[in-house]
């Protein structure tokens, strides 16, 4: 080891924690450290080699003015005191660029960002910008790696202009000519930064989606009494008991759809979806937030079917009725909320059918609950005051217990 460097460098490390860099000289206290608490070898008596290493490292820095250090009586040095006055000679000597140093190189990184097309980068990098001046480490792992947050920029950048479904591995290879380096080095990254800034409410596992990226292909399942016509084929739903998937990639080729059916369903969870059985209604699983193509899709059966009611089924907690809102503004379609009313959500509760509600989901519905999500504060007000919140995916477990409580 080199003792000399590595000494200057653990004194460097305590500047930096008491943010030295910001300081005048005179209002820091001292920086120093115990010689014999970082280096036990230095007093072991077995070990005189090792404390002949330290001590001529020690007096190197003292004659060349980094520290300033006093020998006891028995010639061994107990505190070293970092040289306030030769911070830069010391950085210097080390190669290590100072925390000033790797700021400046962060804020030219973000001047460089282009904001223009995306409200949401331009958010990222005001907030960023604002913490780098005072010299704040970056959230999300970043600290004043101007490397990575050039990357992160650049894929969220990316991310936020994807329109159309796209596979995680084609997405990194597009970037980095690498299928796995988005999900080895960045995905947690830029799944927490989406999560905290997509104005939407979205779950942490859904943000990617919610952003058009999946790891596989994603479907739409649809069953009940209805028609889909493509160019040269057309197929009659009704004929098909469970319905059928279709992918991503097929909904562009559909041409019309016609609901014979007097309600059209759409069904946030799979279980539910295949629960359903109701003959008046056409159903449709979404799965979370429906992506660009599940619009696109949503948005021709309205415009074929616009003589039928439609409504969606989803979770009785918070996001459960943030998905059902974002559907209504982003299809323009008229979906009242079913089986998410008052009687439900206490039926379940009644049965035992439920779990209790995390701070986050109580944070979000104290946010959301006298503006955005406003028509449904009944409800959430019953979950806030009985500590409760219900998955749809419960509703035949709650048949079964009626029908063995009324046996």
């Amino acid at each position: 080891m080199d003792y000399r460097k590595d000494i200057i460098s653990r004194l460097l490390d305590v500047y930096e924690r008491r943010n030295g860099y910001a300081r005048q000289p005179e209002e820091l206290r001292t920086i120093q450290l115990d010689v014999t608490k970082e280096y036990p070898a230095y007093t072991d008596r077995y070990n005189h080699e090792r404390y002949m290493e330290i001590n001529a490292a020690i007096e190197k820095d003292i004659a060349e003015g980094y520290i300033i250090a006093e020998k006891d009586q028995a010639g061994r040095y107990s505190k070293i005191k970092l040289n306030i006055l030769k911070v830069d000679a010391c950085y210097a000597l080390l190669k290590r660029s100072s925390i000033p140093e790797q700021c400046q190189k962060v804020l030219k990184v973000l001047e460089k960002t282009d904001c223009a097309g995306s409200d949401l980068i331009n958010r990222i990098v005001n907030d960023f910008r604002s913490q780098v001046k005072d010299y704040k480490k970056l959230p999300y792992d970043l600290g004043y790696d101007a490397r990575r947050v050039a990357e992160v920029l650049h894929i969220l950048a990316a991310v936020t202009k994807l329109s159309t479904e796209t596979y995680i591995r084609n997405f990194s290879t597009a970037l980095f000519k690498d299928s796995k380096r988005f999900q080895r080095e960045f995905r947690p990254t830029i799944e927490s930064i989406l999560f905290d800034y997509t104005d939407d409410v979205v779950e942490k596992d859904d943000i990617l989606g919610y952003y058009n990226l999946y790891e596989n292909p994603t479907y739409v399942l649809i069953k009940g009494n209805a028609q889909v016509v493509f160019d040269r084929s057309e197929i009659e739903l009704a004929e098909m008991p469970g319905g059928i998937a279709l992918s991503n990639g097929s909904l562009a080729g559909i041409r019309k759809i016609t609901v014979k059916s007097s309600k059209i369903v759409t069904v946030e969870n799979l279980t539910t979806y295949h629960d359903c059985d109701e003959s008046e209604a056409v159903y449709i699983y979404l799965g979370g937030y429906h992506n660009t193509s599940k619009q696109k899709l949503l948005e021709l059966i309205y415009t074929n079917n616009k003589d039928k009611e439609y409504y969606h089924e989803g979770d009785l907690d918070v996001y459960g009725f943030l998905i059902l809102d974002n559907l209504k503004k982003k299809t323009g379609i008229p979906f009242k909320p079913l089986m998410m009313d008052l009687g439900t959500i206490d039926r379940f509760f009644h049965a035992g059918l439920y779990k209790k509600l995390t701070a986050g989901d109580r944070k979000t519905i104290a946010e959301k609950m006298d503006g955005q999500l406003s028509e449904y504060k009944d409800v959430l007000n019953y979950m806030l005051e009985n500590d409760c919140k219900v998955e749809q995916e419960s509703i035949k477990a709650v048949e079964m217990i009626e029908n063995r409580t009324e046996g």
